[in-house]
């Protein structure tokens, strides 16, 4: 420890003279969601800091595996607290040479991008402390790492600088939204300024896709939670606690019959009253101590199955084929809608970063203990490798197509502003099962005239059962090729029913028959480009219809233009043609391509992206 007395020469837009205090001794962080305390001593400066001479500039160094699983705190001998940075950088190194100052160059702390070297706004004002406390004494750096067991790191230096006419705060109303400044807080219809400022949680589809695996009898997953809303989830015990319906002391360790003390809780919700911020609490299930992971977690907070697909739009009525075994998370800041790109998506399917949500990055409190919360613009994640991250398959599971549907506070405990977004439905094809494979969905044609020459995709079936949807008798059948002549020209729905011990699988699909002598406009109409699924991971399927006989050509580039693959068809046949592709095969790295598909007189082009 040492004290400095010399003019600041350095990033700091301060004139004049000032006093540096410091504590230089390594100090490692442990990662049990406890506070440290790094002492700083100042002696020998006024008595009182205020605007005229106090708190100008905190300079820091931490490293950190994982910086948003740091709170970082300072505290003045009298007592006072400020959040210099809360659960803040994704899975950046931590504080690399950090300044917080009222006079910052490099914008508030909780908005910027990584790595954090350079000078910010602290989440908290400095000036909170210039009010006419004394400076001389003991501060504390206080650090907490909120996930347990993780990421490490530890503290390598701490500067305190006073000084002549500190910085004032920016302007009011010039910061971001907080509970301290709710002027900046928006409304959900950017025009109130009175209103519950309600989180919006919801699942992610690209954390699963980009982290799942198969093995005979069960999948693992990653599962994230981000909140889109315009306010913060936030959570606290209430101090009552049960084992079962039994009311016991909170400092119960477990219950008589093993479980889990389930404690009631309160999810506080923010209001903004034009310029103050109010907020009320209600009840909102309960949490639970897992020593398994050694910390608090909120029950129910999650469930994810496996399901088989049907008609219905909402993923949350199919069939459960498997279910999860975790349920329960810790809800604390470890990523964000900027770091995890893809993983915050509106109602509309669109991607969004932090700037597209209004009041990102407001919340109080995150972490693992008694108190937790997931700020604006922020999501929570568990990734695949963790205790109880998956589902578990029964015996009998055949190989095939499934979802993994995840649903995001499945009881509805949590106020939100959209209960109707809490879930995903991902694609996934099992291969690894013993009970056998499903026949597989799909079919192609051609057509000739009123004839249909079908073949379907479902190698292997028992049967297959035609519904051609003419008013014709069904046709039974264990060949997957079928010629089947439809009455008159016109579209029609045809069922395929392909079955064998695992069950049937159905596709319904239109076939057109067109009348002789027909136009290009007739052509336009029926020639359809679909890409799925997108985006991709391993491989993708081409989709297309031709009204009638064509020469087609496609090509596959990125976005630089450097084709990929392109290929010619001469005088192909009217009806519908699917090729599938490898993207490993093709050498796609993850990104963004354009596929284009002509015929004699039509150019279509589809977007696909790559993960």
């Amino acid at each position: 420890m040492k004290r400095l007395i010399l003019p600041l020469l350095f990033c700091l837009s301060i004139s004049g003279f000032a006093q540096t205090f410091s504590n230089t001794t390594p100090t490692p962080i442990p990662n049990t969601n406890t506070d440290i305390s790094i002492p700083i001593y100042v002696i020998g400066i006024p008595n009182v800091i205020d605007s005229s001479f106090g708190i100008g500039a905190v300079c820091l160094n931490i490293s950190h595996q994982f910086t948003a699983d740091l709170v970082v705190k300072l505290k003045s001998p009298s007592g006072t607290i400020i959040i210099l940075a809360d659960s803040k950088g994704g899975s950046s190194n931590g504080y690399p040479g950090t300044c917080f100052q009222e006079n910052a160059t490099d914008g508030w702390i909780n908005l910027a991008p990584t790595p954090f070297t350079g000078s910010y706004y602290p989440q908290q004002s400095l000036n909170l402390f210039n009010t006419g406390e004394n400076p001389n004494g003991t501060w504390e750096l206080i650090l907490r790492d909120v996930f347990t067991p993780s990421d490490t790191g530890s503290f390598q230096y701490i500067n305190i600088t006073f000084m002549f006419n500190p910085p004032a705060d920016p302007a009011s109303g010039g910061g971001p939204c907080s509970a301290s400044n709710p002027a900046a807080c928006q409304c959900p219809d950017g025009v109130l300024t009175n209103c519950d400022l309600l989180p919006d949680m919801t699942a992610s589809a690209l954390c699963i896709q980009n982290d799942h695996q198969e093995y005979p009898g069960n999948i693992t997953l990653a599962n994230a939670t981000p909140n889109i809303g315009y306010g913060p989830l936030e959570i606290h015990g209430s101090g009552t606690c049960y084992c079962d319906t039994v009311p016991v002391s909170c400092s119960t360790s477990v219950c008589p019959d093993g479980s889990a003390v389930k404690e009631l809780i309160i999810q506080r919700v923010y209001h903004r009253d034009n310029a103050s911020m109010t907020y009320y609490d209600r009840p909102a299930g309960t949490m639970s101590y897992h020593p398994t992971h050694g910390h608090v977690h909120v029950d129910n907070w999650a469930e994810f199955t496996l399901r088989r697909g049907t008609s219905d739009p909402d993923a949350r009525n199919w069939p459960v084929i498997g279910e999860g075994t975790k349920v329960s998370f810790c809800l604390v800041n470890l990523g964000d809608c900027d770091s995890d790109f893809g993983y915050c998506v509106d109602s509309i399917g669109q991607s969004l970063h932090k700037a597209d949500i209004p009041n990102s990055d407001f919340g109080t409190v995150s972490g693992c203990s008694r108190d937790q919360g997931i700020y604006v613009g922020n999501l929570d994640i568990y990734s695949s490798g963790l205790n109880g991250m998956g589902i578990i398959l029964p015996p009998n599971t055949c190989n095939g197509d499934y979802y993994i549907v995840s649903i995001t506070d499945p009881q509805n405990n949590m106020l939100e502003m959209n209960d109707d977004n809490n879930w995903v439905a991902v694609p996934i094809t099992l291969t690894q099962q013993s009970a056998g494979s499903f026949p597989a969905t799909g079919y192609m044609y051609t057509v000739n005239g009123n004839s249909a020459n079908l073949v379907a995709n479902a190698v292997g079936a028992d049967s297959l059962v035609w519904s051609w949807g003419d008013g014709s008798v069904n046709d039974v059948t264990t060949n997957i090729l079928l010629t089947h002549t439809f009455p008159a020209a016109g579209d029609y729905i045809v069922t395929l029913t392909a079955y064998n011990q695992c069950g049937p699988t159905v596709t319904i699909d239109t076939v057109v028959i067109l009348p002789i002598n027909t136009g290009i406009s007739e052509n336009e109409k029926l020639f359809s480009l679909k890409v799925f699924p997108n985006p991709a991971k391993n491989s993708f399927t081409l989709s297309y219809v031709l009204g009638s006989s064509d020469d087609i050509t496609f090509s596959l580039t990125d976005v630089r233009g450097r084709i990929i693959l392109e290929d010619h068809y001469a005088n192909q046949l009217a009806g519908k043609h699917e090729s599938n592709f490898d993207t490993q095969n093709l050498g796609m790295s993850p990104g963004v391509y354009n596929l284009k598909l002509m015929t004699s007189n039509i150019i279509q082009t589809k977007r696909i992206v790559i993960h």
